[in-house]
C-alpha cells in the first residue's frame, strides 16, 4: 500500500513549516506502528497444548495435545512433543483439559435469542432446519458472519416445504408458514424458489408424497443442497435421497408393518391423544436391522432428538432436573421466553408422577431406541445430536443428547463426533467443519476437566474459538438481537 502525503503550507514560514512537518511525522509514524500493531495481533498464531483431544472424527483420544492456529484455520495438530510452537505465538496452557471440536446442533431450531447461549454452550455451528421465515433467518445467517449479531454460524434452510396436512389436523402447517406443494412441478419450483433466495439447505416434511419428496430432493441436489427431512417412511426417504432423516418418531413409524396403524399412531400423536414418549413402546425391533441396512447403504444419517422427550428416564435426571432449573432461573438469562420454564417443570413432574406401570411403558419405548442407536452406529450409521428445543434448552440441550449417548453404551468419541463431523458431512461442509484436523477452520471448544471420566464435563465450557477466534461466552441479561423474529416462538 503507498501513501502520498502533499503538505505544502505556502502561508508558514519554513523554519515552522519543518516543525509542523517534523510533528505530522512523528504522528503519523505512531498511527501507522498501531496499525501494524493490530495486524500482527490478528496474524499471530495460537497454541493450545496439554489437554486431552477428542477431535470429532471418531479416532482415539489425543493426550498432551498440541494445536497450532493461524489465520483461521488449523494448521498443526498432534502430540505436544511432535510439534514445532511457531516464533512468537501465544500459548493457552490446557492442561487437565479437554479439548473438543466446536460442537454442530444436529436439529437447530434457531430464534432471536438464542444466540449467546449457544456460544456459551461450545455450539459454534447451527444448521437451522426450524420452520423460520426464509428472508429472516437469512438475515441471522447473514448479520453473525458480519459479526453484528452475536450467536453461531447458522446454515439455514428457512420455511419448509410440506403437503396438505391430514383433514383432523386442521391448517396447523399452514400457520407456520410451510410451503404447501402437491405435485413434483409445484415442489421443484419451491426449492428453485428457496435456493434462489440463498438457502444453505431444503426441509422437508413427511405429508409429502413419495413421488413429490424424490422430485423435491433431486432439485435439491441438482443445485447443490442437502436435503433433511421429516419421514414416515424412512425406506422412501432413503430411496428419495435424504441426507438426514429427523426425530426417533422416523424409525417408530418405520417399524410398524400394518399401514392401519401407522395411521392411527400418527394422527393420536398428532392430535395430543398420546405423547411422543408413549408412542415409542409401538417400535418393532425385528424390523430394526432392515432400516439400518437401508440407511447405511443410501447413506442416510439420523437425528433421534431424544432429549426432549426421553432425559426424564435417564439415570441423570434429577441431576438434569436441578441443572435445568438453575439455568432457566439464572439472572444472567431474564430475557428467556416463560413457556420453557414452566414447560421444563411441567416435563419432569410428568415423569416423576407417572404410575408404576405408566412409568414401564415410557421405559419400553426408552429401551426400544437405545437398542436401535446402539445397532445404528456400530454398523457404521452416522448419528446426529441436537436440540430440538422443545421443553428443552437450546445449546444446553446438545450436552444432554451427549449423556443419552453415553447412558447407551457409546463411548466420547462416538458421541462428539454425532455434534460435530457427522453433522457437517450431512451438509457437505466436512471439508472445512466438524473435526480438529489440519487445514480445517479453526473452531474449537476447551472444556474444564476430564470429559473422559465425566460427560458432564462438557457442559463446563472455558474457551471457545471460531474461524481461530476466541469468542465471548459470557451471558448477559440485557442480551438483544438486533433483527427481532417477526413471528412468535410457538404458535398461538
Amino acid at each position: 500500500m503507498a501513501i502520498k502525503i502533499n503538505c505544502e503550507c505556502h502561508f508558514l514560514p519554513h523554519d515552522a513549516f519543518d516543525v509542523v512537518e517534523r510533528i505530522f511525522f512523528v504522528a503519523f509514524a505512531f498511527f501507522f506502528l498501531s496499525l501494524c500493531g493490530d495486524v500482527a495481533a490478528q496474524t499471530r498464531p495460537i497454541v493450545i497444548m496439554g489437554g486431552t483431544l477428542i477431535d470429532g472424527t471418531g479416532r482415539p483420544p489425543l493426550t498432551d495435545a498440541a494445536i497450532v492456529i493461524h489465520e483461521g484455520r488449523i494448521r498443526e495438530v498432534g502430540k505436544r512433543s511432535e510439534i514445532s510452537l511457531p516464533q512468537g505465538a501465544e500459548v493457552i496452557e490446557a492442561k487437565g483439559k479437554t479439548i473438543l471440536p466446536g460442537l454442530i446442533d444436529g436439529h437447530c431450531h434457531y430464534r432471536d435469542w438464542m444466540g449467546e447461549i449457544y456460544l456459551a454452550f461450545g455450539v459454534t455451528t447451527c444448521p437451522d432446519i426450524s420452520n423460520n421465515p426464509t428472508e429472516w433467518i437469512l438475515a441471522q445467517r447473514d448479520g453473525i458472519r458480519k459479526g453484528t449479531i452475536r450467536g453461531p454460524r447458522l446454515w439455514a434452510t428457512g420455511n419448509h416445504i410440506d403437503g396438505p396436512p391430514p383433514e383432523a389436523t386442521g391448517t396447523l402447517r399452514r400457520q407456520r408458514g410451510s410451503i404447501i406443494v402437491q405435485t413434483p412441478e409445484e415442489v421443484r419450483k419451491a426449492v428453485r424458489a428457496q435456493v434462489e433466495r440463498g438457502v444453505d439447505g431444503i426441509k422437508l416434511i413427511e405429508r409429502l408424497r413419495p413421488e413429490v419428496a424424490k422430485a423435491a430432493a433431486a432439485e435439491a441436489h441438482r443445485l447443490g443442497r442437502p436435503v433433511i427431512g421429516h419421514s414416515l417412511d424412512i425406506f422412501a426417504a432413503a430411496d428419495a435421497g435424504y441426507q438426514s432423516v429427523e426425530h426417533s418418531w422416523s424409525v417408530l413409524y418405520t417399524s410398524i408393518r400394518d399401514p392401519k396403524k401407522k395411521a392411527d399412531l400418527d394422527m393420536a400423536r398428532m392430535k395430543g391423544e398420546v405423547n411422543t414418549a408413549e408412542v415409542h413402546t409401538h417400535m418393532e425391533p425385528e424390523m430394526f436391522d432392515r432400516i439400518i441396512k437401508v440407511m447405511l447403504e443410501k447413506k442416510v444419517h439420523w437425528s433421534p432428538t431424544w432429549a426432549t422427550w426421553f432425559r426424564g428416564l435417564s439415570p441423570r435426571a434429577s441431576e438434569m432436573k436441578k441443572r435445568e432449573i438453575a439455568l432457566l432461573k439464572d439472572p444472567r438469562l431474564r430475557y428467556l421466553p416463560t413457556y420453557i420454564l414452566r414447560d421444563t417443570e411441567k416435563f419432569f413432574a410428568m415423569y416423576e408422577g407417572a404410575s408404576p406401570d405408566k412409568r414401564a411403558q415410557l421405559m419400553d419405548g426408552y429401551r426400544k431406541v437405545q437398542d436401535f442407536v446402539r445397532g445404528f452406529v456400530a454398523a457404521g450409521g452416522k448419528l446426529h445430536s441436537g436440540s430440538d428445543p422443545n421443553s428443552v434448552l437450546p445449546g444446553y440441550a446438545v450436552h444432554v443428547e451427549l449423556q443419552l449417548l453415553i447412558d447407551a453404551g457409546l463411548n466420547l468419541q462416538q458421541a462428539i463426533q454425532s455434534a460435530s463431523l457427522n453433522v457437517a458431512e450431512a451438509w457437505g461442509r466436512e471439508k472445512d467443519y466438524g473435526s480438529v484436523e489440519k487445514g480445517k477452520v479453526a473452531d474449537l471448544v476447551i472444556v474444564r476437566g476430564d470429559a473422559l471420566k465425566n460427560i458432564s464435563a462438557t457442559q463446563d465450557v472455558e474457551m471457545v474459538f471460531m474461524d481461530g477466534k476466541t469468542t465471548d461466552i459470557s451471558l448477559n441479561p440485557d442480551y438483544r438481537n438486533p433483527i427481532p423474529r417477526p413471528i412468535p416462538d410457538r404458535p398461538g
